[in-house]
C-alpha cells in the first residue's frame, strides 16, 4: 500500500526540524566564538604596544595561569634541570595552543 502525501510531508517537515534546530545549534555558538574574537581583539588593540606588565593588563588580558608541577628532567629528584608547563587561557579566547 502507498504511503499517502501527507506522511510523507510529515516525515519531510520532522527531519527538516530537526536539522534547522541542529543549524540554530551550531549558528548560536558560532556567532558567540566570533563575539569574544571580537571582546579579545579590542583588548588586544588597546594593549599593541606597551612597555610594562601591569596588574590592569593582567586582570584585562589574562583569564587564568595553570602552573602545573616541575618534573626532572635528568631523572632525578633534586637536579637542577628540571621542566615546568605552564598553561596560559586569555579572555575571550582560552588556551591558545603554540607551535614549539
Amino acid at each position: 500500500m502507498a504511503k499517502s502525501p501527507f506522511a510523507a510531508l510529515k516525515v519531510l517537515t520532522e527531519a527538516h526540524t530537526e536539522e534547522a534546530a541542529v543549524l540554530q545549534s551550531e549558528l548560536s555558538k558560532t556567532l558567540e566564538a566570533t563575539a569574544n574574537a571580537e571582546k579579545f581583539m579590542k583588548v588586544v588593540r588597546k594593549y599593541t604596544s606597551f612597555e610594562e606588565l601591569t596588574p590592569t593588563l593582567l586582570r584585562e588580558f589574562v583569564e587564568k595561569i595553570v602552573i602545573h608541577e616541575s618534573e626532572a628532567l635528568d631523572g632525578k629528584r633534586r637536579e637542577k634541570l628540571r621542566r615546568q608547563e605552564i598553561e596560559i587561557y586569555y579572555s575571550f579566547v582560552g588556551k591558545v595552543e603554540l607551535p614549539d
